[in-house]
């Protein structure tokens, strides 16, 4: 294999894997980051109203984690049906978020008892409600175009370029001429 038959990642794929990266994986452990430094700070200092690190955010941060290695994963490219597995959790982390926006949007949060970082939270659910439309139809459009695919089939861009031969067909000429 020639340099110029080398399988390259494709720049669509590269922003693909890092829009769910930093989506999907980066910001949930960035939250639950700060959800328990808020909640050790007003533990600290005895303030009511402060923040509770709930299951669902622990939840959110180790599935931020398994995000993060399934794009690793997604970057290599190997194994080859890792796009599959990359695109079924997205769309199923895109129900649930496009169903924690809804809530966030029809049941206000009260500041006093619930806390304030619900509130945020819920402000910040509402502001990333383009970005949980439009990065999983990317992700999951890119992911099926043909130098996607190629990538993760190991094929160089090259070889879809050309048209395929095979040594083995029949054209009617030939046949012809065999009977």
């Amino acid at each position: 294999m020639s340099e110029m038959d080398r399988v390259r990642r494709p720049l669509g794929l590269t922003i693909a894997i890092i829009a769910t990266a930093i989506l999907y994986g980066v910001l949930p452990l960035l939250w639950l980051y700060l959800a328990q430094e808020i909640a050790v700070s007003a533990d600290e200092n005895s303030l009511l109203g402060g923040a509770e690190v709930t299951t669902w955010d622990w939840l959110a941060g180790v599935v931020g984690g398994i995000i993060l290695l399934i794009c690793i994963l997604t970057w290599w490219g190997h194994p080859s049906w890792i796009r599959f597995v990359l695109m079924g959790i997205i769309l199923l982390l895109t129900i649930i978020n496009l169903y924690r926006i809804v809530e966030a949007a029809v049941n206000p949060v009260d500041p006093i008892f619930e806390g304030q970082l619900r509130e945020a939270e819920n402000q910040v659910l509402l502001c990333q409600l383009p970005a949980f439309i439009l990065v999983p139809l990317y992700v999951i459009w890119y992911l099926n175009r043909a130098p996607a695919r190629a990538f993760y089939r190991r094929i160089p861009l090259s070889a879809l370029a050309q048209p395929a031969q095979n040594p083995h067909r029949n054209t009617d000429e030939e046949s012809s001429a065999i009977y």
